[in-house]
């Protein structure tokens, strides 16, 4: 079931409820985990058999089998919330290294069996899917436990979950850029300056404000200008 940011914010801030996020989730957590290992499974023979591929399967199939637990739980239940709670955030904390992991399955795969255009090309479409859908399933698990756990942010007081309903453009891509800044000096010793422009067209006088998961947009801008940086310095070196 596909969610908006604009759902996401309405039940946060008007009417969220544990018990009724508890009632959607134990249901539409466990499907998108099955889906994604259909998925997976389908993958070629050989790239399954690597051991980081079988460690990811193996998270994935753990993490579906707790939910599971929680299929007949009645939300009245005194513990049941409270467990629930503490399943996410394990859960989440054991997806945290998917993404390497799963990227370490295919380089495993091509250091043993080398590059095939076909294959590739069809690994590469199963991956964009694969980290698209683990976005989804971590937005969900984190609006839980934002919203519900001890996981507050008092430097962000007015976040509702992950979602900055006021999230400062400027800002978020200041502290990418100086962070992959970070990064480049340390390879190259120097990198490129920033200049920020802000054009507001609706409030000229204002700085431009988006409803968006700050976090988001940070990996996003960080990977860009990490990328950028890194291809300004190897052609002036050149």
């Amino acid at each position: 079931s596909p969610l908006s940011i604009k759902q996401f914010l309405e039940f946060g801030r008007d009417n969220a409820c544990e018990k009724t996020s508890y009632m959607f989730l134990r249901k539409e957590l466990p499907v998108r985990l099955a889906n994604t290992m259909r998925e997976v499974n389908l993958l070629p023979d050989k790239l399954l058999s690597q051991p980081s591929v079988k460690l990811v399967q193996k998270w994935y199939m753990q993490s579906f089998f707790e939910l599971l637990e929680f299929e007949n739980r009645k939300p009245e239940d005194p513990h049941a919330l409270n467990d629930f709670l503490e399943t996410l955030i394990e859960i989440r904390n054991r997806h945290n290294g998917v993404v390497p992991t799963m990227a370490q399955g295919v380089i495993e795969y091509k250091e043993k069996f080398g590059f095939d255009p076909f294959v590739s090309s069809n690994i590469q479409y199963f991956l964009d899917r694969f980290y698209t859908n683990r976005i989804s399933f971590r937005m969900l698990i984190n609006q839980h436990t934002l919203l519900f756990g001890n996981d507050i942010n008092p430097a962000h007081p007015k976040h509702i979950g992950s979602i900055d309903p006021s999230c400062s453009v400027a800002e978020v891509v200041t502290d990418a850029y100086e962070t992959a800044k970070m990064v480049c000096e340390q390879y190259y010793s120097a990198a490129p300056e920033l200049k920020i422009e802000e054009f507001n067209a609706k409030a000229p006088q204002k700085p431009i404000q988006a409803v968006y998961v700050p976090s988001h947009l940070f990996h996003m801008l960080f990977e860009l200008f990490k990328n950028a940086m890194r291809a300004t310095n190897d052609l002036h070196e050149g």
